[in-house]
């Protein structure tokens, strides 16, 4: 009997330090997710309709918008550094969008502005990021009401040629490592307060 009752303390041990490491990388992801979030600038661009010329005038438009971002971006030190020079040259870019529209002879208006937003999970095929609160430079083309498409200017995931990554190497794994540790209840309380 003092064997079966030292087998279920041992037991019992186990499952309370397995039970403590979860949460303990549970929390690790979690940190390390606002992490990403408050390290990325994300380019949020919404077209006009679902049709398929608004959808490509979408990709006319995001073209122009990435060929017009200051070189000083890929420079900029932190992701508060690359909020200010895009809000310094969203005039600039503005500028850019409306041409891509003029030149595609579309009548559509174009809004661009800087953001907090949240995004959901999105696995880009070669990187992936955590749902959460992000800074966004978003482009409303006509009445907004057709499928977007977004991608991270800050660190350049988007940009041809750029060689991006975070700060730390948590967030370089959970960013470009492929590993997500969720909680289905953290997540609806995440997706519920941001609503």
């Amino acid at each position: 009997m003092f064997f079966t009752v030292q087998r279920k303390r041992v037991a019992n041990r186990i499952l309370a330090a397995a039970f403590v490491l979860t949460v303990l990388a549970a929390l690790g992801h979690a940190f390390a997710a606002q992490q990403v979030c408050r390290d990325t600038v994300r380019l949020h661009i919404l077209a006009n309709s679902d049709t398929l010329p608004d959808q490509l005038l979408k990709l006319q438009v995001r073209d122009a918008v990435l060929d017009a971002l200051p070189a000083a971006l890929a420079a900029a030190p932190d992701a508060q550094a690359a909020a200010d020079i895009l809000q310094a040259n969203l005039p600039r870019l503005q500028s850019a969008a409306q041409a891509a529209l003029r030149k595609a002879h579309s009548g559509q208006t174009v809004q661009l502005q800087l953001e907090h937003c949240h995004f959901d999970a999105r696995d880009y095929g070669t990187f992936a990021l955590p749902a959460g609160q992000y800074t966004a430079l978003r482009v409303e083309l006509g009445r907004a009401d057709g499928h977007n498409w977004f991608c991270v200017v800050y660190p350049a995931l988007c940009v041809a040629g750029a060689t991006p990554h975070y700060a730390t190497g948590a967030q370089n794994a959970l960013v470009f490592g492929r590993y997500q540790v969720r909680l289905a209840a953290w997540d609806a309380l995440q997706k519920a307060l941001h609503r």
